[in-house]
C-alpha cells in the first residue's frame, strides 16, 4: 500500500514539473478554447530531446512516423489542418449527451500517448478529430463530415491560400481606387467626355447649383442629346422643382430635348406640365385631350374630359372653337350610354323585330356622331325630337349639316328598304301649297347611294329622271347600271341611233329589251 502510494506521488511530481504540464495546462477540446488558443497552446508546448523518448509522432496525413529533435523543428512541420477539430462542443445537445455517456474527465485522463498536448498518439489529429466528432453523432447539431461530406486528404495547400489572399487584396485595392475616382471632382468637360466616349463616369461629385448649371450649359455646348438629358435629369432629380423651372426655361435646347424624351417615354402628366410652364397652353390642352381620349373605359373617358375641358378649354379663351368641340365630345358620350343600355335590354329580351332583323354588331359607345346618327337612323328613326335617340334631336345638339344629316338617313332607310321614307324625306313644300323633289345633295348623289345599298332599277330611274343635266343624267345611269333609266336618257336625247345601239346589247325578250323596242316603234316621239 505503501509502495503503490509512494508511485502515485511520484507521478503526480513528475507531471507537476514536467515541460508538458505546461503545454497541457488546458485541454485544447474544452468549451471555451479558440482555435487560435488551441494552436497557441501546441506552438508553446516544448518539444526536446529530454522527451524523445516518450513522443511517437506521425505526420499530419497519417504519413510515417518523424521524430523532433527539437522544438524549431516541430514548428516547421506546423501548423497542421485543425479543421477536424471544430466540433461545436457548445451545443445544447451536446453536452447533454456527455453528461450522460461520456464525460470530459474521462477524456483527460488518457494515457500521454492519447494526448494532443503531447503530440504523441499513434493516431493522426483527423482520427482524434474525428474520433471526437463520434461522441456527439446522436446531437441535433449537423456534424462537420455531414456538412460538408466526407473527409478528404486533397485539402488546400498554404500556397493557394496565399494566392488567394493576393487576389483579395488586388480587388481591394482596385474597389478602392474606382471610389477615390468616382469621389473626386473632375472637371465637368472632362466627366461629359467620358460619357459621350462610354466610358464610366459619375456626377455625384457635383453637388453645388453652379456645378449641375455648369454640366447642362457645358453638355449644350457639345450639341449631344444623350449628356443634355442625363444632365437635365440630373438637375431635375438633385434640385427644387422651382430652381430646375427657372435653368430649364433658360435653355431652349435643354427644353426641346427634354420634351422630347418626356413623350417618348410617354410621361404625359409631366409634360403637360412643361408646356403649361413655357406657356404652349394649346399644346398642354390638345396633349391633355389626346391622352383622356385613349381611354377605353367610358366612365373614366367621360370623366377625364370632363377635367380637361375644365383645365385648359374653358379657361382658355383663345381656344373657344376648340372647346365647343370637347363639349360636343362629351354631350356624346353622355348620350351615347343610356342608347347603349336601353338598345342592349331590348336586344337581350328578343321581343323587338328591328334588333332581330338586323342584330347590333358592336357597342354604340365611343362611336363617332356621324355612326351614332346612322345607328338611331336604322332603329330610331320614328322617335321624336324630344328623346335621346331621335336622329333629328343628335343633327340638333351636334348641329350636323343638312347634306350630312340627308346622306346618312337615305344610306340607312335605304339598307331597311324603306324607300318611301327617302321619298318623304326629299319632298319638300313648293309655292302655294304644292310639293316638289328636292335634295341638297343632289340627285346624282342620291342614287350613287341607292345603288350602294342594291334598290331595284325602278327607284333608281325615277331620282335618275330627276337629274337636269342631260349628259350628267345619262353617265349616272350608265354608272349604276340603270336600263330604264340609260333608254329614258336617250330617249330624252332623241338620239335614235344611240339607242338602237344599246338596244341590241341587251338580252332578248327581257323587260329592258321590250321597252327599249317599244319605245323605237312609238311614232308620238320625234327623233333628231
Amino acid at each position: 500500500m505503501e509502495a503503490s502510494r509512494k508511485s502515485f506521488d511520484d507521478s503526480e511530481e513528475y507531471w507537476a514539473t514536467s515541460s508538458v504540464k505546461k503545454g497541457a495546462q488546458r485541454n485544447i477540446f474544452d468549451d471555451d478554447v479558440s482555435f487560435e488558443d488551441a494552436k497557441r497552446n501546441i506552438l508553446a508546448s516544448p518539444v526536446g530531446e529530454d522527451d524523445d523518448d516518450d513522443l511517437e509522432l506521425v505526420n499530419w496525413d497519417d504519413s510515417p512516423v518523424v521524430k523532433y529533435n527539437s522544438k524549431a523543428t516541430a514548428q516547421k512541420n506546423f501548423p497542421p489542418d485543425l479543421s477536424d477539430l471544430a466540433v461545436p462542443f457548445t451545443s445544447p445537445a451536446s453536452r447533454a449527451h456527455s453528461a450522460s455517456g461520456y464525460q470530459s474527465s474521462d477524456f483527460m485522463n488518457h494515457s500521454r500517448s492519447q494526448s494532443l498536448g503531447k503530440l504523441g498518439s499513434s493516431k493522426g489529429l483527423g482520427d482524434i478529430g474525428s474520433e471526437k466528432m463520434s461522441l456527439y453523432k446522436g446531437s441535433s447539431e449537423p456534424s462537420i463530415e455531414e456538412a460538408i461530406g466526407p473527409f478528404s486528404e486533397k485539402t488546400v495547400s498554404q500556397r493557394d491560400i496565399d494566392k488567394m489572399q493576393n487576389e483579395i487584396q488586388y480587388l481591394r485595392r482596385t474597389v478602392q481606387s474606382f471610389k477615390r475616382g468616382h469621389r473626386e471632382k473632375l472637371p465637368v468637360e472632362d466627366t461629359l467626355q467620358r460619357m459621350i466616349k462610354g466610358e464610366a463616369y459619375s456626377f455625384e461629385m457635383y453637388r453645388s447649383r453652379e456645378d449641375k448649371v455648369a454640366l447642362l450649359d457645358k453638355a449644350i455646348e457639345l450639341h449631344d442629346g444623350n449628356a443634355i438629358i442625363a444632365a437635365t435629369l440630373f438637375l431635375k432629380h438633385t434640385v427644387k422643382s422651382s430652381i430646375f423651372n427657372l435653368e430649364l426655361t433658360r435653355r431652349s435646347a435643354a427644353v426641346n430635348h427634354y420634351i422630347t424624351y418626356l413623350r417618348n417615354h410617354y410621361d404625359y402628366v409631366e409634360l403637360s406640365n412643361v408646356l403649361g410652364l413655357l406657356g404652349r397652353t394649346e399644346e398642354a390642352a390638345m396633349l391633355t385631350y389626346k391622352t383622356a381620349s385613349a381611354s377605353k373605359d367610358p366612365t373614366l373617358k367621360l370623366s377625364a374630359l370632363k377635367s380637361c375641358y375644365r383645365a385648359h378649354f374653358s379657361l382658355d379663351s383663345s381656344l373657344s372653337h376648340e372647346a365647343s368641340l370637347v363639349q360636343q365630345h362629351i354631350d356624346l358620350l353622355e348620350r351615347q350610354a343610356p342608347i347603349e343600355k336601353e338598345d342592349a335590354r331590348l336586344e337581350a329580351e328578343g321581343r323587338t323585330q328591328i334588333f332581330k332583323d338586323i342584330p347590333r354588331k358592336s357597342s354604340l359607345i365611343n362611336m363617332s356622331v356621324i355612326t351614332t346618327l346612322y345607328y338611331c337612323c336604322l332603329y330610331h328613326y320614328e322617335l321624336g325630337e324630344n328623346s335621346l335617340s331621335s336622329p333629328l334631336a343628335l343633327q340638333r345638339a351636334h348641329q350636323l349639316s343638312e347634306r350630312q344629316y340627308l346622306w346618312i338617313v337615305i344610306a340607312a332607310r335605304g339598307r331597311l328598304r324603306k324607300w318611301d321614307d327617302i321619298k318623304t324625306l326629299l319632298t319638300a313644300k313648293g309655292w302655294f301649297g304644292g310639293t316638289k323633289m328636292k335634295a341638297v345633295i343632289g340627285f346624282d348623289k342620291v342614287c350613287e347611294i341607292l345603288h350602294k345599298v342594291s334598290a331595284p332599277h325602278s327607284v333608281l330611274a325615277s331620282y335618275i329622271a330627276l337629274i337636269d343635266d342631260s349628259e350628267r343624267r345619262l353617265a349616272v345611269a350608265k354608272k349604276v347600271n340603270c336600263p330604264k333609266g340609260i333608254i329614258e336618257t336617250y330617249v330624252a336625247l332623241k338620239d335614235r341611233s344611240e339607242l338602237e345601239a344599246y338596244a341590241s346589247k341587251l338580252p332578248s325578250r327581257s323587260e329592258e329589251s321590250i321597252y327599249a323596242n317599244d319605245v323605237l316603234r312609238s311614232s308620238t316621239i320625234k327623233w333628231k
